[in-house]
């Protein structure tokens, strides 16, 4: 016998008198509101050096090395909109017990884009909590590139980070070559010409973020790894690569952010090469 001969009633002619109740509609799914606990800017044991899938690199105060930890998603995720792409990033102060992430701190500022090629609105959060952010340029090799200067600095500012530029590669310019960076300066900008092949300007920059939190940001190629080994004094910092001889475009060489300890209690933080920034 079928299932539904057990609850016939007549016979199958009459099946089609009989007025069926319309089949309620399922309710839409509503957003899960945001779960995560924020701590203090002073509750947190660790900062964030590195991200990892399901995982970052912490280290904890007072410890020269970091350490991996995995997440305790119910005290860090945020749904609905404006969530992040991860439930913290490089900088952020958090709150780790054995071995696990379980809370985020309060940030002090942060630098987000809208995460690319996302189905749903996701923030990328790339720096939290720096003093100050360098915009690095090339003069050339790739070509100067005013639009993207200008976003990330629109959106440092919004934040109320301090910004500087750093235009790389110097060395390639021509006598007499015009400096489109120059007007910068007149809007208060602190702008360094440097190059890290040769090393001129390098004692200048490293004077202007000694014993700051700061985040190095760019295009592809310019050069903002091969600077931070130049500051480091460290050849061995980072990955480099050349700009691509057909579409004089920058290879993406950093593959995340990451947190390196400088001198003086410096902290400076390298970027992946952005090609496309678009603040939320």
């Amino acid at each position: 016998m079928r299932p539904q001969d057990r609850f016939d009633s007549g016979s199958a002619d009459d099946d089609d008198d009989v007025q069926r109740a319309p089949r309620p509609k399922r309710e839409a799914k509503k957003p899960l509101e945001g779960r995560a606990i924020v701590l203090g800017p002073d509750e947190g044991n660790a900062t964030v050096v590195e991200l990892f899938p399901n995982q970052s690199a912490v280290r904890l105060d007072g410890q020269a090395d970091a350490v991996l930890c995995g997440y305790r998603m119910a005290t860090l995720a945020s749904r609905g909109p404006g969530r992040e792409r991860s439930p913290v990033c490089v900088g952020d102060r958090v709150k780790v017990e054995a071995g696990v992430v379980v809370h985020r701190c309060e940030r002090r500022n942060s630098l987000v884009r809208t995460a690319p090629n996302a189905r749903n609105p996701i923030l990328h959060v790339i720096v939290a909590n720096i003093e100050l952010l360098v915009v690095v340029a090339a003069a050339r090799d790739p070509e100067f590139s005013p639009g993207i200067v200008d976003r990330f600095m629109g959106a440092a500012r919004a934040q109320s980070i301090p910004v500087a530029l750093c235009v790389n590669k110097a060395d390639l310019l021509a006598p007499g070559a015009a400096r489109p960076w120059n007007s910068y300066a007149s809007t208060g900008v602190t702008v360094l010409e440097c190059s890290a092949r040769i090393g001129d300007g390098v004692q200048a920059l490293e004077a202007l973020v000694r014993g700051k939190t700061v985040a190095f940001c760019g295009n592809s190629g310019v050069g903002k790894t091969s600077l931070l080994r130049r500051l480091l004094r460290d050849d061995t910092a980072g990955r480099v690569g050349a700009v691509n001889a057909r579409s004089g475009m920058g290879r993406h060489t950093t593959t995340g952010a990451v947190l390196i300890p400088g001198p003086a209690g410096s902290t400076w933080i390298d970027t992946p090469g952005i090609m496309n920034f678009t603040a939320p």
